[in-house]
């Protein structure tokens, strides 16, 4: 337990410290835990599709096991399935994953004052989810190094998504061959992750980024390899960008800034 404690830079100093990183992981277990069905549903999805493109099992569950990262894996498997140039899938997956580097920069002040290998290691636990609702949690304080509290709920959540993940890859692979495409699991772990990025904008560049996303990529379904998933992410990320330098203030409700107390 100990070598745990220094992998994630977690004080253990005194039982008071240890209580608290326990309660704040129970409590984010609890948070994220319901959105773990739609995290199965997602790696069920995932796996369904990798198998069915030819790939072996093994090598499915350890590519979800290491990569872990859904939208990536299902970009690139659709574009090697069309036999896209590398160029472009390496540049799909790129950007598809360039949501990672914004959600980095939201938990820098919180990590970056711990070892490269504690912060290589919490990026890698790092999700969609655990990342939007983490920084929900924390909104109405001003971003520090990260405490006990703080590093036990994202944990928390981490850990819970992962397994979730790890699970669903699992029954996807055991049953790929009886689940039909027509059951509509990728719409409907869609529609549940839907529900959370709703509840995590808060500013209206989030609004206009999301909108100006969903409209792209409605409208240009039609492009080659799927390109349309690339257009709408710049267009939206690029619209978020600059309405919210223009309009800094512009939260959907008011934002009363907190700062952390010494010693929390």
């Amino acid at each position: 337990m100990q070598h745990l404690y220094q992998i994630f830079g977690v004080n253990n100093q005194d039982a008071t410290e240890r209580d608290t990183f326990y309660a704040a992981m129970k409590d984010g277990m609890q948070v994220i835990f319901p959105t773990a069905p739609a995290t199965m549903i997602w790696a069920v999805v995932t796996a369904v599709a990798m198998v069915a493109a030819g790939m072996s099992p093994t090598y499915v569950l350890l590519t979800n096991l290491f990569v872990y990262a859904a939208s990536a894996q299902l970009t690139v498997l659709s574009m090697l399935i069309l036999h896209a140039p590398l160029p472009i899938i390496w540049l799909a997956a790129a950007v598809v994953n360039l949501r990672f580097v914004i959600f980095s920069a939201a938990l820098k002040p919180y990590f970056r004052h711990l070892k490269l290998s504690q912060r290589m290691l919490y990026g890698f636990l790092n999700g969609d989810i655990n990342s939007m609702l983490f920084n929900f949690r924390y909104r109405n304080q001003t971003a520090g190094p990260a405490t006990n509290e703080h590093k036990g709920f994202f944990l928390g959540m981490a850990l819970v998504n992962f397994s979730a993940w790890q699970i669903g890859c699992v029954i996807g692979v055991l049953f790929a061959s009886v689940i039909p495409a027509t059951w509509g699991l990728e719409l409907a772990a869609a529609l549940t992750l839907l529900v959370l990025i709703i509840k995590g904008v808060e500013h209206w560049a989030g609004v206009a980024g999301c909108a100006v996303a969903a409209v792209t990529a409605v409208l240009l379904q039609s492009m080659p390899y799927k390109l349309w998933v690339l257009v709408a992410i710049i267009a939206g990320v690029a619209v978020a960008l600059i309405i919210e330098t223009v309009f800094p203030n512009g939260y959907l409700k008011s934002k009363k800034v907190a700062p952390i107390e010494e010693g929390v």
